[in-house]
């Protein structure tokens, strides 16, 4: 089962790829002739916003209990997109909210599959710690609301994962503006999900990597 799993991973890691360089090839051109008259890279204002694309996969180990009172695995791959849109308040303090979308990849033998799972939506605060304006080292709490977005491996076989549920997350990681409204970031973190809140019923990290456009008036 992890042979066709990871095969598939493969497979969509490399269209995630593509993607990503096609984005940025369409964007940077855009920026060179529309970006402000100011050389350098220019501080996060008050007035900036923040529009970011990140993508990740994740592998979900759900369990389902059969009539003879045994365990069936189901092993899959997940692809998360998140949107996020964040205005700044001052140099350090922004907050926005984040759009996810799920979509799951079950490559078990005979049985291979891709097709939309979940999708949620929800609050972010993010912090900055240091005033630099290249490389940004940032702190992020964020929480998201939805339905079937189950994460990582569940503690229980209740429910799977599916349903309404509640995801709330702890992200470090940093930002390099490539030039003055484009650049990259990368940020890991837990995550705590369930269908209430504070009762955690499932658990992950998340590594991601992604880009953002920097939005001046």
């Amino acid at each position: 089962m992890r042979k066709y799993v990871c095969r598939s991973f493969l497979k969509h890691f490399g269209l995630l790829l593509f993607l990503y360089g096609l984005c940025i090839v369409s964007v940077t051109p855009a920026f060179a002739q529309t970006g402000p008259p100011k050389k350098g890279i220019q501080p996060l204002r008050s007035d900036v916003g923040i529009n970011g694309f990140t993508a990740n996969f994740h592998g979900l180990s759900s369990f389902t209990n059969l009539e003879n009172d045994t365990l069936h695995t189901n092993g899959s791959a997940n692809l998360e997109i998140v949107f996020h849109d964040v205005r700044m308040m001052s140099q350090r303090l922004g907050v926005g909210f984040q759009v996810l979308g799920s979509f799951y990849t079950n490559s078990n033998p005979g049985h291979s599959q891709f097709g939309i799972k979940g999708w949620g939506a929800g609050p972010m605060v993010r912090v900055y710690p240091f005033f630099t304006n290249r490389f940004q080292p940032y702190a992020q709490a964020e929480a998201l609301f939805g339905d079937n977005m189950g994460v990582g491996k569940l503690a229980t076989t209740a429910n799977r994962g599916k349903g309404f549920r509640v995801r709330l997350g702890m992200r470090a990681g940093f930002a390099y503006r490539i030039i003055n409204n484009f650049g990259l970031f990368v940020e890991g973190g837990p995550d705590w999900e369930s269908g209430a809140l504070f009762k955690a019923d499932a658990r992950a990290w998340q590594l991601n990597i992604g880009f953002d456009i920097y939005r001046f008036k």
